[in-house]
């Protein structure tokens, strides 16, 4: 039976015996929505989405974080149709593989050579590969206080989500946490010359550490308190080059956020290896490992040392999504986007932050993390993250027309999608505040509280 006459709870029900999970990102799942959340979408442009039954939302989440221009951007777009028409794969490598790989060794810092590939945790896992090829190390040293790095078992076996995963692969993923030093010493410490890599995303939105825009930073990547991200940063390169462990930066949101360089560009201190995508290709599907010559060139085939089966993927070279994410690149980069990006975050943190001022819930309902990243997180009377009030939140923004279960802002958003959020954020946080007030929170819920994504049992 075609969508259109389906009702969308009919659709969304069909797509869970079709779909594992309903859809194929965990953060997409219906545990990660309030009951009144749009189930199944139809169409998307600019700063706004339909779903199948023509209701509008203003999408602040933008996909996975995948955009950074905004829904179907005319300029991508066209650049993406030119490429399908002269070919979507070849026999021997494109042209566009070497204009891309050109322009990004070019433009990040840290890239002396690239590889291409579809998706973030392939890249990454690669990274990983020729970080321990490099050492002759088994160890991996993650960071702890991020979510995700990778579907496959070196990582996902290490979450408590670790069902399907090789038991043996769990003890050599060893995890840190950010910012903390005593952590990363301890690590280096009980794995003396066994720790391949360490690898962590370059900033974390509840850190200490969050740091003003970069003019308000001195040449070292310090701010004038000498106390924040940039410091643990430039902590890390230095104990990973005096350990010779691969210091790898996942770049995957914070690239396009902090600027197309990067953070390793934002706070001037370079990773050994890189991984990036997401909102490079503006919506579209390519993935990066970018790094030093010296250890991407082990997965060549030029060099005398032993042969690292790097990424071999016969969509790497896919036209596609290697033209969206050159069309993307220089877009932003000829636009001054980043700019927009913390412009448009600044006034949205400030209307998050004075709407829970004069409703008195300043303690509950917060706006954390960057100008160019945010996140709107609620807490309970103790100070604690509170999923069943984050989830009522949620709930009360969606029924004024606004998605914003993470904070995405592209090129796309205006000051009027701030204005659109700040009223409904008015309306929303009256309602939140009566439900306090009343002790009906839970009872307010139109279905169950979000649950995290990584839990042993549903």
């Amino acid at each position: 039976m075609p969508y259109f006459n389906m009702s969308a709870e009919q659709i969304s029900r069909a797509m869970h015996e079709l779909i594992p999970g309903g859809n194929h990102t965990y953060s997409k799942g219906d545990d990660q929505f309030p009951g009144n959340a749009p189930k199944v979408m139809a169409r998307a442009k600019g700063a706004y989405c339909w779903d199948v039954e023509d209701n509008e939302y203003l999408d602040w989440a933008m996909g996975n974080r995948v955009m950074s221009l905004g829904h179907a951007n005319d300029h991508v777009d066209t650049k993406v149709f030119e490429a399908m028409r002269l070919g979507a794969n070849f026999t021997r490598p494109g042209i566009l593989e070497y204009e891309l790989a050109a322009y990004l060794t070019d433009h990040w810092p840290c890239a002396e050579m690239v590889k291409f590939g579809k998706n973030g945790s392939d890249v990454v896992t690669a990274a990983v590969k020729l970080a321990r090829a490099y050492t002759g190390r088994p160890y991996v040293l993650v960071c702890g206080s991020h979510p995700f790095f990778s579907i496959h078992d070196w990582y996902i076996g290490s979450t408590e989500m670790n069902s399907g995963t090789l038991p043996s692969e769990r003890p050599y993923t060893l995890k840190f946490i950010y910012g903390d030093r005593a952590s990363v010493e301890a690590a280096f410490a009980d794995y003396k010359d066994q720790i391949a890599a360490l690898i962590l995303e370059p900033v974390k939105n509840d850190s200490p550490y969050a740091d003003p825009r970069p003019s308000d930073l001195t040449q070292s990547g310090m701010n004038r308190n000498g106390d924040n991200t940039g410091n643990f940063l430039q902590y890390l390169r230095e104990k990973t080059e005096a350990e010779g462990t691969v210091l790898i930066f996942d770049e995957m949101i914070a690239a396009m956020r902090f600027g197309s360089r990067g953070a390793h560009h934002h706070y001037g201190i370079l990773p050994d290896l890189a991984t990036f995508g997401k909102a490079i290709s503006n919506g579209y599907s390519c993935s990066v490992l970018a790094g030093k010559r010296e250890i991407m060139d082990l997965g060549g085939i030029t060099h005398d040392r032993e042969r690292v089966f790097l990424l071999s993927q016969t969509h790497g070279s896919e036209t596609v999504g290697l033209a969206a994410t050159l069309a993307t690149m220089r877009f932003y980069n000829e636009h001054n986007v980043e700019d927009h990006i913390w412009s448009i975050g600044r006034a949205l943190k400030a209307a998050v932050t004075d709407t829970a001022r004069a409703k008195g819930l300043s303690e509950r309902v917060r706006i954390i993390g960057f100008e160019a990243n945010p996140q709107i997180l609620c807490f309970d009377e103790s100070g604690a993250f509170s999923s069943t009030l984050n989830t009522l939140f949620h709930q009360y923004m969606i029924e004024e027309g606004v998605l914003i279960p993470w904070i995405t802002i592209t090129h796309a958003h205006r000051m009027a999608e701030v204005d659109r959020t700040a009223e409904a954020l008015d309306r929303a946080l009256t309602q939140l505040e009566s439900a306090i007030a009343a002790d009906a929170v839970d009872r307010s819920l139109l279905g169950p509280a979000q649950k995290p994504v990584f839990r042993k049992y549903n």
